[in-house]
């Protein structure tokens, strides 16, 4: 009986409850609302898309590319060559919002490890670090002196056997060896002409492989007998017979005649190491979470 009257004589809560929501959707208020939404959501977007497709070239930009051209070119450029610059640069900004629009600029290394470097390069420290004083850059050489000791020197002569003639080169030049250590003369030996020159004197390793490229030559040259024929030696040229004739072996350069590249070499040291410290300070603002390991 009080269920029946309760249907009769008054609303249940939820059919109250849903004519308060139909009242609430009735409301012009909330219409207006949802319909500025709407539209403050469309021209936000069309701003977005309006913004992507404008391509603003400012004298700032302009006077950049001209300094870019003149670096390059070492000359200014003329206005030809200025507006080709600049249309230039507007077909690569197009393509780089293109390829930002389709995501190509996620999960690409290169262009991750471009950004790390600008960022990098933005957080090192660009003080000029401090000068030393003669003392601090004496101990400073002396812990390196390796690094700056006069390197091997080898004078030698050398006879030269062509791979582009018939027959084995490194087997003719095998046999002159022989003859040689057997007392045979140098120009008695079946050796060919060199395109080069056939002596050098107070040559490097470093060189050596400037003359001679990566070869077992150029690496074997400091090692060789003195005053002994020795090899074949291989190079990019063909097969070598050696005869140093003198070597000077290596040594630590004084301080005195090194003493402006030390200076050069540690300010440059203590820049490195300011930089990898300022690199060190942005990284630790990041917790790194390693999820691969246990």
């Amino acid at each position: 009986m009080a269920e029946q009257t309760t249907q009769a004589g008054g609303a249940t809560p939820g059919s109250a409850r849903g004519g308060r929501v139909r009242r609430i959707l009735r409301e012009p208020l909330l219409h207006f609302f949802v319909a500025g939404l709407l539209l403050f959501l469309a021209g936000q977007a069309w701003r977005d898309a309006n913004d992507r497709r404008t391509i603003t070239v400012t004298p700032q930009r302009v006077a950049a590319l001209a300094q870019t051209y003149r670096l390059q070119f070492g000359a200014p450029p003329s206005p030809r060559q200025l507006e080709d610059a600049v249309d230039a640069w507007v077909r690569e900004e197009a393509m780089v919002r293109e390829g930002q629009a389709m995501g190509f600029d996620r999960d690409d290394e290169v262009v991750r490890r471009r950004i790390a470097q600008k960022v990098e390069f933005l957080y090192q420290d660009r003080s000029l670090p401090k000068p030393p004083d003669e003392a601090e850059l004496r101990a400073w050489f002396d812990a390196r002196a390796a690094r700056y000791a006069a390197p091997v020197r080898t004078s030698f002569n050398h006879l030269y056997f062509s791979p582009d003639r018939p027959g084995d080169a490194g087997a003719r030049a095998q046999a002159a060896l022989t003859a040689l250590i057997g007392g045979a003369p140098p120009d008695a030996v079946d050796a060919d002409p060199y395109p080069e020159q056939s002596r050098y004197a107070a040559l490097t390793a470093t060189e050596a492989r400037r003359l001679f490229g990566d070869t077992e030559l150029a690496a074997r040259i400091d090692g060789a007998p003195v005053r002994a024929w020795s090899g074949p030696y291989r190079s990019g040229y063909g097969w070598h017979l050696v005869y140093v004739t003198d070597r000077a072996p290596a040594g630590r350069a004084p301080f005195e005649t090194v003493q402006a590249q030390v200076l050069q070499d540690y300010l440059a040291d203590t820049q490195a190491q300011a930089n990898a410290k300022a690199v060190a300070r942005l990284v630790g603002r990041y917790r790194v979470v390693r999820e691969d390991r246990p």
